[in-house]
């Protein structure tokens, strides 16, 4: 043998060619740790001629060296040592159970099930690279995908990706170690066994490591996908506002929510500054984990927020912050809602129920002092004044169920004048309102509920203002407009808040002893009936409220 390749080194072809051999069987046998080489000046790796010369020598017989391109296939068929391989697979699995202990100790406390479900994965694991093995380049895709599933359920079982790879790299390692048991078993020519073997086994194992590793990260990447959509949604369709600003102060995302909580498009968010999209006057600061403010939109709308945010960090540097924005404004004002309605039913009530103990005492204390005439105003008075608190109950009632939605109307063809006359009788001083509308003039609405409505409006009247109070009505257009004027001082206060719903502290009214009830009730009343209502001052001085209803 010459020195083909100078300075007692040959290259891997050059190798190749002198044993007979594919390029492959000399990269496997390399691989597998027989054959070694190192790196030349020109950064080619090269073969010892003192490791080939051995190499020849283990494959000898006597002093003759077998030329080992006229072996036959027949000697050293690879499938029958890929069947004594196959046979080896529990083997395998029991060794590489005790090569992980030996990485990971706490696998050696390990229950018997779990070792047994470990040494039954690992053995199906070695069946498959024989197989892969065995079929070569006619391998079939189902099979490549069950190999991938492997990596799958490694994935879901959370099982760490270094783990995975180290229980590989062990499959890799007892398959050569175990090739080259077979391999020695054989006895002649067995270096070309075992060459021939590896050249098929160990590309088997890449193939196997990469579908184990591709459908593992397949598997992460789609979880991955999953949770970042199943995210995206929760954010998206959240009640509460979500946003992500930068270290400037800029909106970077705004989810839809903060959009209709703000009362501006996301589009009008992305990319202005937040403080100036809650409103420029709040003290609001990005690093606050939590603050409750008052904002009043560019619509002139007020808002209670509370606004919770957290640092976004890279790392150690932080780049922005993160923030949830959850609107208050019904909670708070509901609580008002709550405050005000004891405070009506303590002060609304109080009156007629103060005046009704004391009508009772006295009749207790002097009832057969009183003659008939005192004891029937008495009781007219004891009764006027629990009519009053029936009413009173009655326009809660009615209240509640205009805040749910629920109040049943049955509109129907009605006469407006017969039916403001049929309000007034249950109206004490009503007697001295001049109504003034004509005969003809017919309303689509529900007679009970239109009742309440003009009866509020003159009884308001007559407390609050002066007479004369006068009642119109006429048909503009499709609608009918009922209107009802007094002389009184009229009201200053915007038409908003007259006509807001039950308020007692700070609400709008003409005198102190006033809750608004009544004008709230209107308003909802008329609306379910499908109209609208309106203040205006009188163009003689007073106020003049007007409603109108469909006409029919």
């Amino acid at each position: 043998m010459s020195d083909v390749g100078g300075h007692g080194r040959i290259t891997l072809p050059e190798a190749a060619g002198l044993l007979h051999l594919p390029v492959e069987s000399i990269e496997a046998l390399v691989g597998a740790g027989y054959l070694r080489t190192t790196a030349s000046p020109d950064g080619w790796p090269r073969l010892a001629l003192g490791d080939l010369k051995a190499f020849l020598a283990r494959n000898s017989e006597g002093e003759r060296v077998v030329d080992l391109s006229d072996l036959s296939l027949d000697e050293v068929d690879p499938q029958s040592l890929l069947d004594a391989l196959d046979g080896r697979s529990e083997d395998m699995a029991r060794r590489a159970l005790d090569l992980l202990v030996a990485v990971f100790p706490e696998a050696g406390r390990w229950s018997l099930t779990q070792q047994a479900h470990f040494v039954e994965e690992a053995q199906a694991r070695f069946e498959a690279i024989v197989a892969v093995a065995a079929l070569g380049n006619d391998v079939d895709d189902s099979l490549i995908d069950e190999l991938a599933m492997v990596g799958v359920e490694a994935a879901w079982a959370n099982t760490p990706l270094q783990e995975l790879l180290l229980v590989l790299r062990i499959s890799r390692d007892l398959v050569v170690q175990t090739a080259v048991e077979v391999a020695e078993e054989r006895g002649r020519h067995w270096g070309l066994a075992l060459s021939l073997l590896l050249t098929r086994v160990l590309p088997a194992m890449d193939r196997l490591t990469d579908a184990i590793a591709r459908g593992y990260w397949q598997s992460v990447m789609e979880r991955q996908e999953e949770s970042r959509a199943r995210y995206a949604n929760v954010v998206e369709h959240s009640s509460d506002g979500v946003y992500e600003v930068g270290l400037d102060g800029r909106v970077r995302y705004a989810n839809t929510a903060l959009a209709v909580i703000l009362g501006r498009s996301v589009e009008q968010l992305v990319g202005a500054r937040l403080v100036d999209a809650l409103d420029p006057e709040t003290n609001f600061r990005l690093d606050a984990e939590q603050t409750e403010v008052a904002i009043r939109r560019a619509d002139g709308v007020v808002r209670v927020l509370d606004i919770r945010a957290v640092e976004r960090r890279d790392g150690e540097e932080l780049i922005g912050f993160d923030g949830i924005v959850r609107d208050l404004t019904a909670a708070v004002r509901f609580e008002e809602l709550r405050n005000d309605l004891l405070a009506l039913l303590g002060h609304e009530l109080r009156q007629p129920l103060t005046t009704i103990l004391g009508l009772g005492a006295v009749l207790d204390s002097h009832s057969e002092e009183l003659d008939p005439a005192q004891v029937q105003s008495i009781g007219e008075r004891i009764r006027q004044q629990a009519e009053r608190m029936t009413r009173q109950a009655d326009d809660l009632d009615q209240m509640s169920l205009l805040d749910y939605d629920s109040l049943l109307v049955n509109r129907r063809r009605l006469d407006v004048r017969t039916t403001v006359h049929a309000a007034l009788a249950s109206v004490a001083g009503a007697d001295i309102v001049d109504v003034r509308i004509p005969s003809g003039v017919h309303a689509l609405a529900d007679r009970r509920r239109l009742e309440q409505v003009v009866a509020n409006l003159v009884e308001n009247a007559l407390k609050y203002g002066a007479s004369p109070v006068v009642v119109t009505g006429e048909r503009v257009g499709a609608e009918i407009v009922v209107r009802v004027t007094d002389r009184g001082p009229g009201i200053q206060e915007a038409e908003t808040a007259l006509f807001s719903r039950l308020r007692l502290t700070g609400m709008p009214r003409r005198r102190q002893d006033g809750t608004g009830l009544g004008l709230a009730l209107v308003r909802g009343l008329v609306e379910a009936m499908g109209g609208r209502v309106w203040y205006e001052s009188a163009p003689e001085g007073g106020a003049r409220f007007s409603f109108t209803l469909p006409s029919a």
